[in-house]
């Protein structure tokens, strides 16, 4: 797979942001046309029962939801709906969205068909090589079949529904007498207050409330004061058709979908002819397909290993490129990196490269299997996707050796607190400040804008900025002979020193490692790390005596308490309010 058909190849995949965010744009224009351009219910054309609308909705939204999943699914849903369109839709402006819309679904349709063929080709004369594939592991029961199984029950349930709401409104109907209702005024929400002859006012939704003073034949039913129906918009439950409907044929897709993942999983051994490509682990937790050389990124698709607990690590070993994960040790990440490492290089592609392929790669000797298609990089008018993985040379983390920290020969006295950095003068004034205006807030403030919503937002807030501000003031790390504690937030949480495999410092914190966990210290002064490294080392060293590994404990911090009087007191400040 040469730089130069990779680059051809890509040029040949339909522009992303086309199916993705125009289209859609498209759908939701022609649906506001449609609304603007529907006729108002009268008694000539009353609005009631449609089941035959319902049924057709299930193919308007797929066309819409199915953009970014199937796209090729959605081009021909559009198509389908412009058929049923034009068969049932009088309205004018309507047939002519719908026309459009259609129109550019049949033409997304063909290029995405003929886009896939096209990438087919480009690839059918690459040079391959023949490789070995062991036979798959049984799949069992996965969560799509569950998934599926739950919409089909979903589907049913919403048939029931309907049945029961029909039942109800039919004995109304079979009780009901016509009346003429006299507008009375029309709510701020749009809804139509009506007079009956008997004096009794009546409030409810019309799709087009008439002006005040107009007369509106409506059926009431003797029996039941509470129920009242404009003749020309009688209740309407065939919306259920739209949601059973609708769920059954996403069960479909997720079945279908199974049985592509089953069929790139065949349980016997088979010889292939393998494309040369190249493999990295990206931020996504899925894998980037480049050309050979690395130089044209050609997609993204989602393995797994046959083997099931290197497969487990390699899930793992995806937090090393999460943002988020930068507290863990770093001795971890260093592991977590020479895992993703083993992963990344050049692998052999079996069966098609295309979108919506399920191919499988091998690399040395692991063989990994798609549990998704393969995608080419998404795109939009302002970025286009890119790999987020590993850099090119292990960083430095990885290239040190592991740090080997002296435990100190003298410790201080214990139990030791450990010098923090120092905080802002103005950080426990403010937290005092906090604490006394909130609930000063929370009784003033509904009084004053006569609004209770006002003073619960002041609680809120200020039950949040006094727990931010005291989890600062709060916030200790003393160490004993046999444990350190770590006060952070609404809990201290007790590390014995026995269950601390090692002490390791990372730029302003210390990691401690215990077994697969790890507690991080931070906050320390800048000058006091090392020192304190070198006393926790010898806590640790000292309490190793051959005894089982005790378990951390916590127990509630100070802030706890106060964040829960505080929000005590503002309860009680509202509702005396």
């Amino acid at each position: 797979m040469t730089r130069e058909i990779a680059a051809r190849w890509l040029r040949a995949v339909v522009p992303s942001w086309l199916y993705r965010w125009l289209l859609p744009a498209g759908w939701l224009a022609a649906v506001v046309a449609s609304a603007i351009a529907e006729p108002a219910c009268s008694l000539e054309h009353p609005c009631g029962p449609d089941r035959v609308f319902s049924l057709v909705m299930i193919v308007c939204f797929a066309s819409l939801v199915l953009w970014w999943w199937q796209p090729i699914l959605a081009a021909s849903a559009g198509v389908l709906f412009l058929a049923f369109d034009l068969q049932y839709d009088d309205g004018e402006a309507a047939r002519t969205a719908w026309t459009l819309y259609g129109a550019v679904c049949a033409a997304m349709l063909v290029w995405l068909l003929a886009s896939r063929r096209r990438q087919r080709r480009l690839v059918g004369g690459v040079a391959r090589r023949p490789v070995s594939i062991p036979a798959a592991e049984r799949v069992g029961v996965t969560a799509r079949i569950l998934v599926a199984g739950a919409l089909v029950v979903v589907g049913v349930a919403a048939l029931f529904v309907m049945r029961w709401q029909d039942q109800r409104e039919d004995a109304h109907l079979r009780r009901a007498v016509e009346q003429t209702a006299v507008v009375d005024r029309v709510t701020d929400d749009g809804d139509a207050v009506l007079k009956l002859p008997n004096g009794w006012t009546h409030t409810t939704t019309m799709t087009d409330p008439p002006d005040v003073g107009a007369s509106v034949p409506v059926l009431v039913d003797p029996a039941d004061p509470d129920w009242l129906r404009p003749r020309a918009e009688l209740a309407d439950n065939t919306w259920w058709y739209t949601v059973g409907g609708g769920a059954w044929v996403l069960a479909l897709l997720f079945v279908v979908r199974d049985l592509q993942l089953r069929r790139a999983r065949p349980r016997r051994s088979w010889t292939g002819q393998g494309l040369p490509v190249q493999l990295e682990p990206d931020a996504s937790m899925a894998f980037a397909v480049r050309s050979a050389d690395g130089a044209v990124l050609l997609g993204f698709v989602d393995l797994e290993l046959d083997d099931d607990e290197r497969d487990a690590e390699l899930a793992a070993a995806f937090d090393v490129l999460d943002e988020e994960e930068e507290e863990a040790p770093a001795r971890l990440r260093r592991e977590w990196e020479g895992t993703l490492r083993q992963y990344r290089g050049e692998a052999l592609l079996v069966g098609e490269l295309a979108e919506g392929s399920w191919p499988t790669f091998v690399l040395g000797e692991q063989v990994l299997r798609s549990t998704g298609p393969l995608r080419a990089p998404r795109n939009a008018l302002w970025r286009t996707e890119s790999v987020e993985g590993l850099p090119d040379q292990p960083t430095v983390h990885a290239e040190r050796a592991e740090p080997e920290i002296e435990a100190a020969q003298e410790l201080p006295d214990l139990p030791w607190e450990v010098p923090l950095q120092p905080g802002e003068w103005w950080e426990r004034p403010a937290w005092v400040a906090a604490l006394v205006l909130t609930p000063v807030a929370a009784w003033v403030l509904p009084i004053w804008l006569d609004d209770k919503f006002a003073g619960i937002a002041a609680a809120v807030l200020g039950v949040n900025l006094v727990h931010f501000a005291g989890s600062q003031v709060f916030y200790r790390v003393i160490a004993t002979t046999s444990e350190v504690w770590i006060r952070s937030g609404w809990f201290e949480r007790s590390v014995p020193w026995r269950s601390v495999r090692a002490v390791d410092v990372t730029e302003d914190r210390l990691d401690l490692e215990t077994g697969e966990d790890w507690s991080v210290v931070g906050g320390i002064a800048a000058d006091e790390i090392q020192g304190a490294a070198r006393v926790f080392e010898a806590l640790r060293l000292r309490s190793h005596d051959g005894l089982a590994a005790a378990t951390a404990s916590r127990r509630v911090a100070p802030i706890l308490l106060i964040d829960g009087v505080l929000a005590a007191v503002c309860a009680a400040v509202l509702l005396l309010t």
